[in-house]
């Protein structure tokens, strides 16, 4: 008897649902407030018809101040509910959903990177540097270039509190091109 009251229940407990898909809400007023659109895709070309004061994020999201991905690009993965957060004068033009895996883009201003590194008195080394628990991508557009990857490398050094990036090169993985081998010294 005690057997079939289990099954019964084990029948009718429903499965979990499963996670809303992520969104993208930009609102023209901080705290959330004022004209919003709401993006549940990749865009290339927002033109939302206000310049946003705060972002509501569902998911992780990847969002450029120019069109196609160019520009200043920052990973989004919680609220803000003031524009100054993600930068003075952050225009908001391009938008696109980062699934788990797929690299971390520039995090927002303060953000330091993490993962395991060695560090001695005027340098620190990054096998594999990490924002957010994801690799930090070369260039926040996932490309190979060069010039973008050492911006990104001189950017995640002094985030980490050094001077500069003094050694770094590009690993390919699942076609996305990521820092690795980042040395990062003082003088």
């Amino acid at each position: 008897m005690i057997i079939a009251a289990l099954m019964l229940a084990a029948a009718t407990v429903a499965p979990p649902k499963p996670p809303p898909p992520p969104t993208l809400t930009l609102f023209a007023q901080p705290f959330f407030r004022g004209n919003s659109v709401t993006y549940a895709m990749d865009e290339g070309d927002v033109r939302p018809g206000f310049t946003p004061h705060s972002v509501k994020a569902g998911g992780r999201w990847l969002v450029c101040s120019e069109p196609r991905f160019k520009g200043r690009c920052i990973e989004l993965a919680a609220d803000y509910p003031v524009d100054a957060a993600l930068g003075l004068n952050f225009n908001i033009r391009s938008v696109r959903g980062l699934q788990p895996g797929s690299g971390a883009a520039t995090p927002p201003p303060g953000v330091a990177p993490e993962g395991p590194s060695l560090a001695g008195s005027s340098a620190r080394f990054f096998a594999a540097p990490r924002f957010g628990g994801e690799r930090a991508l070369a260039c926040p557009n996932g490309a190979p270039e060069v010039r973008c990857a050492r911006r990104t490398a001189e950017d995640l050094c002094r985030r980490a509190g050094y001077r500069k990036a003094t050694n770094f090169i590009l690993e390919s993985e699942r076609g996305l091109y990521y820092l690795a081998d980042l040395l990062c010294t003082r003088p």
